[in-house]
Parts: C-alpha cells; structure tokens; sequence
C-alpha cells in the first residue's frame, strides 16, 4: 500500500505489524503519558514500569479501537486506558509488596487517583501543551536561532523594541520573523493533529 494515500499515523499504529508506525508513535505518546501521571501525583518507584505498561496496553488494544465521534475523541478512550491500567498496576503492586494497606490509603480510592471527567480534562490540557511542543521543536529545525529567540521572547510579552535590542536586529525584522515562524508553527499544529489524533 502507498503511505502517500494519507494514512494518519494512529491509523497505521493500528497494524501490530507496522514497527515503524509503532516506534513514531511512542516517541510522540510515551512522553505525553509521564506528564499525565506526573499530573496525576502518581509516584512511585515503578514510575517507568507503569508508563511501559500503559504502553502495552494501548498497544494491544489499539487494533480494536474504533473512531466514533459520538463516543469521544481518541484522547478519551486514551485517558481511560491510562486510568484503567494504571488502577491495575496500582493493585498489582501493592499484592506483590504486600503494601496493601499503605496503597490502600494513597493509591487505591480511585476517586484519589482523579476522577475519570477530570482525567480527560487533565489529558486535553496536557495534550494541548505537548502537541504545541512538539510543533515548536519541529519548526525550530526550520529556521535561525533569532527568529525562533524572537518568537519565544515575544511569548513572554516582551515588545518588539525590546527584542530588538535584545537580539540587535531591526524593530520591523522582529515583526517579520516573529510572523513567519507562528505561520509556520500553526502548519505544524495542524499537521501534527491530522496524523496523531482522531
């Protein structure tokens, strides 16, 4: 089949065959699923077991995974398999380590853990930042350290006469470069989530 037919990567992740699609879209998934947990105060000594479980389940249950609009983006069903994986590590690991009653008391009231309507507010805000990230890294290969310093400066509200002098260049190249770069990364946004999400 020719990939060119515009076949998004959660399409071609589907295939348990494809390793390529696979490894892509760890790389752009396993890290957003650290800062979940992080969001989530999961602590633990098994932080990377449980975020390689989590991979492994969605891995495995991908395949089945059936885009419905009336049913909820892909970041529903996503914040519901981390939940729900994550409750099942939880209770794993306290049986193992016979912590039962310690993980009783911090872990295992799922209410404590975040509530599933809350989860999916937490997974679209934090997705919301990690895509912007990483459209931002994709269009800093693009272009000069000072157009992406421009940018990045004037994010933190500086004016553009204080870039200039900042970076010694022109108060109108500011301007210029400052547009060209959020062009380009509103592009990136846009493509990112036209490969990555339902």
């Amino acid at each position: 089949m020719n990939w060119q037919t515009r076949q998004t990567l959660l399409q071609r992740a589907k295939d348990p065959n494809n390793a390529q699609a696979w490894e892509e879209f760890t790389s752009y998934y396993k890290q957003f699923i650290h800062v979940v947990l992080h969001q989530m105060n999961f602590r633990s000594a098994d932080f990377d077991d449980a975020v390689q479980e989590i991979m492994i389940k969605i891995w495995q249950n991908l395949p089945k995974f059936e885009h419905d609009p009336n049913r909820g983006q892909f970041r529903t069903w996503l914040s519901r398999v981390i939940r729900n994986r994550l409750i099942d590590f939880i209770k794993q690991d306290s049986r193992y380590k016979k912590r039962v009653e310690k993980a009783t008391e911090q872990y295992l009231e799922e209410e404590k853990l975040l509530p599933e309507s809350e989860l999916e507010k937490l997974v679209t805000k934090e997705w919301e930042k990690h895509i912007t990230t990483c459209a931002l890294n994709n269009v800093k290969e693009l272009f000069s350290g000072s157009a992406i310093k421009a940018f990045e400066l004037s994010l933190l509200g500086k004016h553009p006469k204080e870039i200039s002098e900042t970076l010694n260049i022109k108060q109108d190249s500011v301007r210029t470069l400052k547009n060209r770069v959020q062009l380009r990364l509103i592009k990136e946004i846009e493509s990112l989530r036209a490969d990555l999400e339902f």
